[in-house]
């Protein structure tokens, strides 16, 4: 069993939070309250490819299972899942040969969706393989209906994949067992189902991992691994750091205040709000925003002022010279 370490250092990518909340709405549950409560900013729905904090899946989880009044909504949402709901992650897995090769993968690059999980073999006979799913956070209920969620969505990747109707031979949780047992039975394809383990598992024939996937792509599941190896390690993105590195990406539309509160999502009392909560100014920032732009280009071949003026959201280079005098940033071409 991993250590647990505090809440606050794992992440999620947003693709788990915004599927969590989808399959909720889909399922009933009303999208401005359940966004309001489980406190999710507006940029969430909108950035591609960012890191979140794993707390807003795990409110999600206890949101949704609170406001559909249904203990086993893990369960039932994991059985929704389609190929492609989790990105990447989801196509090195189909595309992968075998069912042994595909949970072996689904292990390795189980952090592009979540970085408070790993998934990995416990033990192996000569019939049977076991495969652990542990949680590196304390166990709470959001914990816990992450892990019914996951282990679900587990067994029905591999009957996706195989088109195969491929059943555990058992599935343990290291959890209390809910009062009904007919949608488990129904989720995994045994009645194999125990409580109170030490550790998530679940345990599949060593007949049934040799199956070949239906969409298994020997060049294309190469590219794909090759990618997800060069993709930097996993970060839990902070409001105020999304805040900045749009900032930085706008500098050169000379951005408004309010035209970047509308791209969060936001009104722009709200961000004057957020940004006063982080001890800081609109006009602070965008100050600190042409400075790094400024310390960029003096870093590498300084450019003439009149092409350092539009990349510092400035209309003329006169204009871009007060600014770096006030910001006492020497000019580019200028001595240090």
């Amino acid at each position: 069993m991993r250590t647990q370490v505090p809440d606050a250092v794992s992440s999620d990518s947003v693709v788990l939070p915004r599927f969590v909340f989808s399959a909720a709405v889909a399922a009933g549950a009303d999208a401005g309250t359940l966004a309001r409560e489980a406190r999710l900013p507006g940029w969430l729905f909108t950035v591609s490819e960012s890191r979140v904090s794993s707390q807003y899946a795990m409110r999600l989880w206890k949101l949704a299972e609170w406001m559909l009044r249904d203990p086993l909504v893990a369960f039932t949402v994991g059985q929704r899942h389609q190929r492609g709901d989790l990105s990447l992650y989801d196509y090195l897995f189909s595309t992968s040969p075998t069912l042994r090769d595909g949970l072996a993968v689904q292990g390795e690059f189980l952090h592009l969706v979540t970085g408070n999980s790993r998934w990995a073999v416990l033990s192996e006979t000569d019939g049977d393989v076991t495969y652990g799913y542990q949680h590196s956070v304390r166990a709470h209920r959001g914990v816990e209906l992450g892990a019914q969620f996951g282990l679900t969505l587990f067994c029905a990747r591999v009957r996706q994949a195989t088109g195969q109707p491929v059943a555990p031979v058992s599935v343990g949780f290291a959890q209390r067992p809910p009062r009904s047992h007919q949608v488990l039975t129904e989720a995994f394809g045994t009645r194999r189902v125990e409580f109170d383990q030490s550790v998530n598992t679940l345990t599949f024939r060593r007949a049934d991992l040799g199956l070949p996937f239906r969409g298994a792509d020997p060049v294309l599941s190469g590219i794909l691994r090759a990618y997800a190896a060069t993709l930097p390690p996993a970060q839990a993105a902070t409001w105020y750091g999304y805040f900045t590195a749009l900032l930085d990406e706008s500098l050169p539309e000379m951005p408004a205040l309010a035209v970047l509160a509308a791209r969060l999502a936001m009104s722009p009392r709200s961000l004057q709000r957020h940004l006063a909560e982080h001890g800081t100014t609109w006009q602070a920032e965008l100050d600190h925003a042409r400075r790094r732009c400024a310390e960029r280009s003096r870093s590498s071949t300084p450019p003439a002022l009149s092409d350092l003026a539009p990349q510092l959201g400035y209309s003329d280079a006169r204009a871009a010279s007060r600014a770096l005098r006030r910001l006492n940033i020497g000019q580019p071409g200028a001595r240090s």
